[in-house]
């Protein structure tokens, strides 16, 4: 393997890493809106761990 497929391979992993870090964070601000709006637990746990980028653009447009 030459440095470019390395840096390549590098790169990768940090994207992976940071999509995977915004979709934890993204559906852990969803499942905070809902629990202030008042959800039930399992509607928020439902909600936040299938689709919590969804979620949180729901939310976030109830809000505004």
């Amino acid at each position: 393997m030459g440095t470019e497929e390395l840096e390549l391979a590098e790169n990768r992993r940090s994207m992976s890493k940071l999509i995977l870090f915004a979709t934890i964070a993204s559906g852990v601000i969803a499942a905070y809106l809902m629990y202030r709006r008042g959800e039930s637990l399992g509607t928020i746990a439902k909600q936040a761990v299938t689709n919590p980028i969804g979620s949180l653009m729901t939310e976030v447009k109830a809000k505004l």
